[in-house]
């Protein structure tokens, strides 16, 4: 799965999607509640129920299951036999259930029945009293069950009307196949499955396995009947229900498995170009491990409402508008975003299917694989795209994570289930992903590569850890590893590595020195120290050199043996392969900005361009340094070197500012953005490159919307009210962008059309369109206008609160806030009419992202701290908020009039050049 948490995109990259007419669905019982129905379960000694894994006591070896799913119904019926070995004797088996209802259940033991009575077992647990105590050996346990399909969550079981049509979806990871199934929730247990389905007249049933038979039932009803998986995790399985259609693709891998996409009906020509790839991406793959593709078919199967996409085995499932596209509309951001999410998914593959985490602890042995996969694939598949520059500025994003304080390590401990849940974060798959880059480079790639390949063979169909994988690498490289890559495992934060270069008769040395980085507003915890492959790379007799070496310690001297004269200049961290920010003193920083910035590659020069803006935030660089290197390569013709440029002006963000001066922040936008924005336009034109194409939308956007470039403004405008007409008024592309720059800067009037639009638009992805757009507006009495769709009925509030998840304008944060807080019981509480699940309660503290001082941090902190404490995953997310505020309001404080200095320079008129005399 890829990673969705990043804080300014974590839902608004799902562009959640809307059902047609919602119906209320019925109240969730939990699983103490189902089961306290049952006559048994009011027996006066009730067994203490697990707090967070299951004992280990009894294990499952097979499941068979048959489920009865309408996608017109609000519930499923099943019935799920599990094949179980007791390891120990115990008189209660307890399963993993959530919102099941309990209706019978049996238990046989060398062919005799035994007397089970269901049990209280809390929110997430089955519990099975028995009469006498099991025997260790085999057994079986039948329970008959139901289930809800929601049409309020976008996991476990979920209820989708997409085209007048209903379907059925799921999503388990992490931890929610027990809505579905009374299961062995974890990913240790890894058995096979067996799966029926019982469908309605004119639906089809998918899931992991080929079908093997197809029966007719009462009323137009068909049974579809699945072979039986490879050994598997629970959370790994998923199934649809529904009136798809399939669109054949070529077969796939060395055994030339089937293929297909899967779409809802009528939609297959959307699906050509993930047709085209998926099977190309697959080979690739293939090659790189070594190791075939172990499973009998390959789906891909594309959901509404999904967040992102999820690597099941045969039945990969991508969010719709990630996989489907119609040809005329298609878009390179749209292609390389699903062909980069498609390579994350199928490396998964390998790396989580066929060897999976022993425990959620070791997740970044699957996550971080797949995200360090992404580019090593897409560099030779598709060489144009970039994706080298691309991984080093995936690598400055995690370091920006890691620079919290509240981040956790890779590697964490899991004591809850909030674990579980924060797991699935950007240091789990970007830095996890980072460090596996550093470690194979100090490797060597085909080292490295034999290591991965020795750690697949070795557990494959199995489940492995951590351990596992370094002692492979050990073993393959002959070196420590282990001790190198525990260092980044095991602990937060990341280095800050400082070169200094000194010269003299004895030769040239560089003198590396590190700690951990911290930026302003967040306080040391203590002394750290990390084992750091550091390779510098250097100019001298006019030729460079690289020498390497592990930073061990708070300090070492690295002699740069083959120049013999001092070095034009030296550059600290090569490739940007190194997990950690540089910083370059005294002599050193001067002649690299002189002499060595020409020389850089360009994944050096965008590691270079995150460093600076790192240093700048940590105090150690005057932000008006920082932004006066925007400024210079604003009009750079690399576009990943534009494009990283552009993360500097995170130094003159709209918080950091007063209102007196937003004024001039916009005029230095237009100004330095505005001239190539203008040229570029809103229309692609012909014969152009991808890269033109994929940074207009970017540079356009900000000259105009945030810059309020006026001839921008006036296009975007009159183009918005052509689209409204005419779909096909804007380049596909460049509609969110159209549509921001209007909102933006847009009036009561053209809010109106916005929301006469969304009420009756029927297509999703254009209606997702228009909710992105109705969040955009920067009056603070039309944002609480807009915000005040998400309650309407009409409107499914999954796919409505995106708006909140857009850009942070700090015009309307306290609109935002104020929303929330007032309508928090009615948004995520107890009550069953709730509009959006449990789950999602601790992501409206992201509000408070737009804060930046001191008093409306602690209104924050008041009102989210106890709420939070009772959301999955929200201790740990209000925390990060809240530590983000207190570094924003020390930056503001340390750097603010730098910021300020900088701009109005940037503003001040120019005087009159004298005339040159003839």
């Amino acid at each position: 799965m890829p990673n969705l948490l990043r804080p300014a995109a974590l839902v608004a990259v799902t562009l959640l999607s809307a059902c047609g007419a919602r119906q209320n669905p019925p109240t969730e019982p939990s699983a103490a509640s189902a089961q306290a129905s049952q006559p048994a379960a009011a027996e006066a000694s009730t067994p203490t129920p697990p707090e967070l894994r299951l004992p280990g006591d009894v294990r499952p070896t097979a499941y068979t299951v048959e489920l009865t799913v309408d996608p017109k119904a609000t519930t499923f019926q099943g019935t799920a036999d599990l094949d179980l070995e007791v390891v120990k004797p115990t008189s209660v088996v307890w399963l993993h259930g959530k919102a099941l209802t309990v209706k019978q259940a049996t238990l046989i033991q060398d062919g005799a029945a035994i007397d089970v009575k269901p049990v209280t077992g809390g929110t997430d647990f089955l519990g099975f009293s028995l009469a006498k105590p099991l025997e260790k050996g085999a057994a079986k346990l039948r329970v008959v069950y139901e289930g809800i399909a929601s049409e309020k969550d976008t996991d476990g079981a979920f209820r989708v009307n997409e085209g007048g049509d209903w379907y059925v979806y799921t999503q388990f990871e992490p931890i929610d196949a027990r809505r579905v199934f009374p299961s062995f929730d974890e990913p240790g247990f890894k058995v096979p499955w067996q799966l029926t389905f019982h469908v309605p007249a004119g639906n089809v049933a998918v899931t992991n396995t080929p079908q093997v038979s197809e029966e007719s039932g009462p009323n137009g009803g068909r049974t579809f009947r699945f072979a039986r998986t490879q050994p598997l995790p629970s959370y790994l399985i998923a199934f649809g229900v529904g009136p798809f259609d399939f669109l054949p693709a070529a077969p796939s891998g060395k055994k030339k498995v089937k293929t297909r996409i899967i779409t809802p009906k009528g939609r297959t020509v959307e699906a050509t170009y993930a047709a085209e790839v998926t099977p190309q991406i697959l080979g690739a793959l293939e090659e790189y491990f070594g190791i075939p593709y172990a499973y009998e078919k390959l789906d891909v199967l594309a959901v509404p409402l999904l967040g992102g996409a999820m690597e099941h085995p045969g039945l990969v499932t991508f969010n719709s508008r990630l996989l489907l596209s119609r040809p005329d509309e298609d878009t390179p951001g749209r292609q390389r975003a699903f062909s980069n999410t498609q390579v994350h998914e199928l490396a998964h593959q390998w790396f989580g299917d066929l060897v999976t985490m022993a425990w959620w602890d070791d997740l970044w042995l699957n996550e971080a694989f797949a995200t360090w996969m992404t580019p090593r694939i897409v560099e030779t598949w598709r060489p144009t795209w970039d994706a080298p520059v691309e991984r080093v500025t995936e690598r400055s994003d995690a370091l920006d994570s890691d620079s919290l304080l509240s981040a956790r390590r890779i590697r964490q401990p899991i004591e809850s289930q909030n674990d579980i849940v924060n797991a699935f974060d950007g240091i789990t798959y970007g830095k996890g992903a980072a460090v596996l880059s550093m470690t194979e480079e100090w490797l060597g790639r085909d080292v490295f590569r034999r290591g991965i390949q020795r750690h697949l063979k070795a557990h494959a169909h199995g489940n492995a850890t951590a351990k596992d994988f370094l002692t492979a690498l050990d073993a393959e490289s002959g070196k420590d590893v282990t001790g190198m890559m525990n260092t980044f495992l095991d602990q937060g934060g990341a280095p800050l590595v400082t070169a200094s270069l000194e010269c003299g008769a004895e030769g040239s040395k560089v003198v590396l020195t590190q700690k951990r980085y911290l930026p302003l507003g967040s306080k040391a915890p203590g002394p750290q120290s990390w084992r750091v492959p550091v390779c510098v790379e250097y100019s001298a007799d006019k030729k460079e050199g690289r020498v390497c070496t592990l930073l061990e310690g708070e300090r070492t001297e690295l002699a740069l043996t083959d120049a013999k004269t001092c070095p034009a200049w030296v550059f600290p961290n090569a490739e940007g392969a190194g997990y950690y920010r540089m910083q370059l003193s005294g002599e050193a920083a001067a002649k690299l900005t002189k002499v060595g910035l020409d020389s850089l590659s360009r994944a050096e020069r965008v590691a270079f361009l995150g460093d600076v803006r790192a240093l700048a935030m940590a105090g150690a660089l005057p932000a008006s340094e920082a932004l006066a290197l925007a400024a210079r390569t604003a009009n750079d013709k690399d576009r990943v070197v534009t494009e990283a440029s552009l993360d500097l002006l995170d130094l003159a963000g709209m918080r950091l500012i007063p209102e007196a001066k937003q004024e001039e922040r916009a005029r230095f936008l237009r100004d330095t953005y505005g001239p190539r924005a203008r040229q570029l336009g809103f229309t692609p034109k012909k014969g152009e490159s991808e890269d033109t194409r994929l940074l207009r939308g970017r540079l356009v956007r900000l000259a105009g919307r945030e810059g309020g470039d006026p001839k921008l403004v006036t296009e975007a405008r009159t183009l918005a009210d052509a689209w409204l007409k005419d779909k096909r008024a804007v380049a596909p592309e460049m509609v969110d962008t159209v549509l921001s720059i209007a909102a933006g800067h847009g009036d009561a009037a053209f809010q109106q059309k916005l929301i006469t639009a969304v009420r009756t638009e029927k297509d999703r992805k254009t209606r997702q369109q228009l909710i992105q757009a109705l969040g955009g507006f920067t009056d603070p009495q039309l944002a609480k206008q807009s915000f005040s769709l998400i309650l309407e009925k009409d409107l499914d509030p999954r796919e409505s609160i995106g708006m909140f998840f857009g850009p942070r304008n700090p015009r309307t944060s306290a609109v935002v806030f104020d929303f929330v807080t007032q309508n928090y019981e009615k948004l995520v509480g107890d009550s069953p009419d709730a509009l959006l699940p449990k789950d999602w309660a601790a992501r409206m503290a992201f509000v408070g992202f737009g804060v930046c001082d001191a008093d409306k941090r602690k209104q924050v902190a008041d009102f989210f701290t106890e709420r939070n404490a009772r959301a999955p995953g929200g201790p740990r997310l209000l925390a990060q908020v809240l530590e983000s505020v207190d570094q924003c309001t020390a930056l503001k404080e340390a750097q603010g009039q730098s910021i300020e200095t900088f701009l109005d320079q940037r503003s001040a008129p120019k005087p009159p050049q004298a005339p040159k005399s003839r």
